[in-house]
């Protein structure tokens, strides 16, 4: 499950990366990708990565904390299939309407630092 590991850090730099360095053409990105796809079909993702997560943790340095990722993915599959309250959409809002460039590429240092400390923790 290496390959999964490494598959996920190189995108999560190459994400951080373009957060950082083309903040509105990754939100165009990003709402475009949100917004025509069905968030049904959409939840699969975080589910199954989370599950590959949990699965690869045995291939990590810290494989408490990417047990933690995939237990986080799977929940955030469930919470985007159910959608209490209509959370997915007001959050989708916040996310492509209302934060700023600042805060955009605040969130593209994590990622590219997540996927940094998950390369290296990589066994």
């Amino acid at each position: 499950m290496k390959w999964f590991l490494y598959a996920v850090s190189f995108l999560w730099i190459s994400v951080g990366c373009c957060m950082i360095l083309y903040t509105r053409e990754t939100r165009n990105v990003m709402e475009r990708f949100l917004l025509q796809i069905d968030r049904r079909i959409l939840s699969i993702l975080p589910f199954i990565a989370g599950i590959l997560f949990i699965l690869a943790a045995s291939a990590s340095r810290n494989p408490w904390f990417i047990r933690f990722l995939g237990f986080m993915g799977v929940a955030k599959g469930v919470f985007i299939f159910f959608d209490p309250n209509n959370l997915y959409d007001r959050v989708n809002n916040w996310h492509l309407n209302s934060i700023s460039d600042q805060t955009r590429r605040f969130w593209g240092i994590i990622v590219l630092v997540l996927g940094t400390a998950v390369l290296s923790w990589i066994l």
